[in-house]
């Protein structure tokens, strides 16, 4: 069975953590949001609270096929201050795994060094920070090689899609889209 990780922050977009996370447990990926904080209730931009699965120390980072980083604000300026997310989503990177960011979170690429020269998509509000180093290109979804993107909140379901199809392949997403209606 693949294994997912989404990292949570305070601040994050719920839809983005939460709507891949469904995705993922309906194609039979086993999935876990991590709080990179030393708590497991985080709070989202919009004041929800949600209970992390894991806190950071609980993780095994080594045994993920995909970190999946979130954005929202300011959730994806947490997890880009943050070295420890940084180092793990770098070496992740490194190893050919999948590494997934949407919104903001493209923005912990640039600040860890990851990936430069790759096609890549973000929000609109952190574009011009990135066309320096990457491709960017605007459009909804993107995949270059084991970095996946996505520009914001209005795609995360087809995101989650996207990333269970690169995980689980065809019979997963199959599965996927017929129990939500969607094939």
């Amino acid at each position: 069975m693949k294994r997912a990780y989404i990292l949570l922050a305070d601040g994050f977009e719920v839809i983005e953590a939460l709507a891949p996370y469904d995705v993922f447990c309906r194609g039979g990926i086993d999935v876990k949001t991590v709080s990179i904080s030393g708590s497991k209730t985080v709070a989202a931009s919009n004041k929800v609270t949600v209970q992390a699965d894991l806190l950071w120390a609980e993780a095994d980072f080594q045994s993920a096929d995909l970190i999946y980083l979130p954005g929202g604000y300011p959730g994806y300026e947490n997890l880009g201050l943050d070295a420890k997310v940084g180092a793990v989503a770098k070496a992740h990177y490194e190893s050919g795994k999948i590494l997934a960011a949407i919104c903001g979170a493209p923005t912990v690429l640039l600040k860890n060094a990851i990936g430069y020269g790759k096609t890549v998509t973000s929000h609109s509000c952190c574009a011009a920070e990135k066309s320096e180093k990457y491709n960017r290109t605007g459009r909804p979804i993107e995949h270059d090689g084991n970095l996946y993107t996505a520009i914001g909140a209005g795609h995360s379901q087809d995101f989650g899609i996207v990333l269970a199809q690169a995980l689980a392949g065809d019979e997963a997403v199959a599965k996927i889209k017929k129990g939500m209606e969607l094939a």
